[in-house]
């Protein structure tokens, strides 16, 4: 199944990819340095083991971007959907646990966009999964490692700005 990308999102794992692919150039630059440093001895090296292991990481890294990213759905919206929560939706919702209940604000975004700082969930987390489709006034319930919590749609924004 692919994922869902904006073109912000689109935008945002493009500059991620050159970030990782210039990491992995200076890894490699660094792996050759050490390596001549050492001569064939290498297993006297254990910086060049460990900058094996980093440059694997990011290969790895780097492909699954780019396998994500060729097989991507490019999702295009003019304005955001304030009837029913969807990718690029931003929603008020209410948290009722146990002893309290509290509101959040999140921003549904696509692959790439996450960012729990500026509250915006990516379309296939645990919470944005149970939102998705929901309307004003109705309700899911999520669970936590401390039992369910209700939670329900309280409002829909068209901009941060009105937030």
């Amino acid at each position: 199944m692919s994922v869902k990308i904006t073109p912000k999102g689109k935008q945002l794992i493009l500059q991620q990819l050159a970030i990782l692919e210039q990491e992995l150039k200076q890894v490699r630059m660094d792996k050759n340095a050490a390596y001549h440093a050492c001569g064939d001895d290498k297993l006297a090296n254990p910086n060049f083991h460990k900058l094996e292991q980093d440059e694997r990481i990011l290969e790895e890294r780097i492909h699954e971007i780019q396998h994500e990213y060729k097989t991507a759905e490019l999702i295009k919206f003019e304005e955001r959907n304030t009837e029913k929560v969807d990718i690029g939706s931003i929603v008020r919702c209410s948290f009722e646990y146990t002893d309290i209940t509290e509101e959040e604000i999140y921003e549904i975004v696509g692959y790439g966009e996450s960012n729990i700082e500026e509250n915006k969930l990516f379309y296939d987390t645990p919470v944005a999964k149970k939102l998705m489709g929901l309307r004003i006034g109705e309700e899911t319930i999520l669970s936590v490692p401390s039992g369910k919590v209700k939670c329900k749609v309280l409002k829909m924004y068209s901009h941060w700005k009105e937030v």
